[in-house]
């Protein structure tokens, strides 16, 4: 069914047939459902489907442990148990050998995660934020180690929450969104309030608010509580920094004095304690990443380290003796420990850096670092580095990596003649020659696409596949400069770059176009499926994943407005042409020989609204001209992707990865 319905928008007509799937009515329930169940019954009936369930199954089946956050020797982590649903979370106090589960969410009658988790200062407190199907709407819980209990408090709209909880105190900051009259968390205006234990939150005061209801905030703040400091994101770009004096005896908002200390327009800077002293990693898209200190005498900032133009820094952790950095080196992992008298360590890490740095963690306190590692073929492993002890030793336990996986690097030159990073994996000892491959890429919000492991990733490869993972524009792979190339008006940069990525890969023998699939999800999402639209004869297959897709209505539904810095904003009449420009769901043509296609969602999703999914696939179903199919996946009881249990998880990949292996014409290995 279609309805005519045409916008009139900034002078131009736009027709929009599916408008109508935008709602939440009985039919368009109706509507996902009769799609999800012909996608499964589809892809179930496969003959790949049950050996690929096996397979991804017992690649599965083992323990994960995640990088501890770790305050005066209390350790806190996420651990999953083999075949468990979901993580627990763990504590592990001084001189103790075995954690003891601070919460297991597994034990909910509907599937719940834990969303995030921090530590007082002093270590004596666990706070963190659970959340029921996905929906990240996070309710807070403190868990007290010393007495082996959680406290009565409870604080409901705590999404993406940051917590600062001093040392010796019985208060602690945390941000919150606010909750209407029939206790529905809203979807913007978050500030930050200050809760005394064994009170209600509803008697929380409000510490800190901006006017604009799209900024967010993270806390610090030195370990006694005498001065917190509040970063006020502006998109990905730009940020404002606050400092906060405080006094527990007498609090009252009105004795808090609040001193702004950076304004960027375009750079940010990210702050962090140590040894009772504020600094900051700056960045800027001009300027290489620096290392400020704040003198609060003069009240001013001073530049203390400049690193490489070419090797941007990504983030800081202080150790007792100098500085942990994490950079990036030709888009390779990079770890080094600067020492306080300036001299430089580096730390090594496998594959000469080509994977990525899940997690870092310290006590600032301390000369020990907790990194967590990953790369095609090694599982999320925890290791440990000391100064004392300068070498990557492995903590908990240790995850094998797979054998007879050769990965390498090479660079592509994009249209604009900008070389693209790609790092690249298959079996080692494969005869040269065209093979099945799939291309995965995301290329926005500053963040760095580099390789992880995965039981699909891993099925793939020992059955001969070819897996490519591309570093685009809009990522941070080389600092600011990098990320803004591929936002707003530069977006179609980074979908530039993906198809230089596809030819290349035909150029250069390693696979055609009809047995080339490319992946990605959210941002990604939106990037194959512009990549659908603008050039369907590059690939033989697409997943679209939790995908961004009408991009002149995405502000108007959940947390979208939180995106209009980086893409622009569709009300305003110059931003509104570059995003026509590429919006997939507006260049959806009849008559195309798309690909065969398969879009995933999840009913729960409070960050991309189901509707980009389904108004994509009833268009696409609609126009194509070729005999692929167009498949919908709706997962009924998950979210954006966090927090999936494993059940969820297995099942969902099963059905991906036997649509690839079945389009790209590639037998799994069983």
């Amino acid at each position: 069914m279609t309805t005519q319905h045409d916008d009139h928008e900034h002078g131009f007509v736009i027709y929009d047939p599916f408008r109508y799937l935008e709602d939440d009515t009985e039919a368009n329930r109706h509507f996902e459902a009769e799609q999800h169940h012909k996608t499964i019954r589809a892809l179930h009936a496969d003959t790949f489907w049950e050996p690929i369930y096996q397979r991804l199954d017992t690649l599965m089946t083992r323990e994960e442990t995640h990088v501890p956050q770790v305050r005066q020797g209390v350790m806190a982590f996420l651990r999953r148990q083999p075949g468990a649903n979901q993580a627990t979370l763990e504590c592990l106090p001084p001189g103790h050998t075995h954690s003891q589960t601070i919460y297991d969410p597994g034990r909910a009658e509907l599937p719940q995660a834990i969303d995030w988790f921090t530590l007082s200062e002093d270590g004596k407190f666990v706070l963190f934020g659970v959340s029921n199907q996905g929906d990240e709407w996070s309710t807070l819980y403190i868990y007290d180690w010393a007495r082996n209990r959680l406290l009565d408090d409870t604080i409901p709209g705590t999404r993406w929450a940051s917590v600062f909880m001093p040392m010796h105190q019985s208060v602690f900051y945390y941000t919150r969104y606010p909750v209407d009259s029939k206790g529905h968390p809203q979807y913007y205006g978050q500030r930050v309030y200050c809760h005394q234990l064994g009170t209600d939150y509803h008697d929380d005061k409000e510490v800190f608010s901006d006017p604009d209801p799209t900024t967010t905030f993270r806390l610090t703040g030195d370990q006694e509580g005498r001065q917190l400091v509040i970063e006020t994101h502006r998109g990905w770009t730009a940020n404002r920094v606050s400092l906060l004096t405080l006094n527990h005896d007498a609090f009252e908002p009105s004795t808090i004095i609040s001193t702004d200390i950076f304004d960027g327009t375009t750079e940010r800077l990210e702050p962090f304690w140590r040894h009772e002293e504020l600094f900051g990693l700056y960045h800027h898209p001009t300027e290489p990443s620096q290392i400020w200190k704040w003198n609060s005498s003069d009240h001013q900032w001073i530049p203390l380290w400049v690193s490489s133009l070419t090797e941007p820094v990504q983030s800081v952790v202080p150790l007792d003796s100098g500085l942990v950095l994490l950079s990036f080196h030709q888009a390779r992992s990079h770890l080094a420990f600067l020492h306080d008298d300036g001299e430089m360590t580096p730390i090594d890490l496998p594959h000469q850096g080509m994977g990525t740095v899940l997690g870092l963690q310290a006590d600032a306190s301390h000369d020990r670092v907790f990194i967590e590692w990953t790369s095609f073929d090694q599982p999320p492993q925890v290791y440990s580095w000391s100064v004392l002890d300068p070498e990557l030793k492995i903590w908990g336990t240790q995850f094998k990596s797979t054998q007879g996986i050769r990965i390498w690097q090479e660079f592509v030159k994009s249209k604009d003649g900008t070389l693209i990073p790609i790092f690249l994996a298959q079996k080692q000892g494969l005869p040269t020659g065209v093979r099945p491959a799939i291309v995965g890429g995301y290329g926005g919000f500053n963040i760095a696409y580099q390789p992880v492991y995965s039981p699909g990733i891993h099925l793939w490869l020992e059955s001969g596949g070819l897996y490519v993972v591309a570093g685009l524009r809009g990522g941070s792979e080389f600092g600011e400069a990098w990320h803004q190339a591929g936002m707003r008006d530069r977006k179609q940069n980074v979908f530039d770059d993906m198809v230089s990525v596809l030819r290349h890969l035909v150029a250069e023998g390693y696979s055609r176009p009809d047995m080339m699939g490319i992946t990605g999800r959210s941002n990604g999402g939106l990037l194959t499926g512009t990549i659908v639209t603008q050039h369907p004869e590059l690939i033989r297959s697409a997943i679209i994943g939790v995908p961004l897709l009408d991009m002149l209505r995405y502000d108007r539904f959940l947390v979208a407005a939180l995106w209009k810095r980086e893409y622009g904003d569709p009300n305003n009449p110059v931003d509104w042409q570059w995003l026509q420009r590429y919006s997939p769901y507006h260049h959806v043509v009849p008559h195309t020989k798309y690909p065969a296609i398969l879009i995933f969602t999840s009913a729960h999703d409070n960050r991309v609204h189901p509707l980009h999914a389904r108004k994509m696939t009833a268009r696409l179903q609609q126009a194509t001209g070729s005999s692929y199919p167009i498949f919908l996946r709706v997962e009924p009881q998950a979210g954006h992707g966090v927090g999936k249990t494993r059940k969820q998880q297995l099942e969902e990949e099963t059905d991906i990865w036997t649509f690839q292996f079945r389009q790209l014409g590639l037998s799994p290995h069983t």
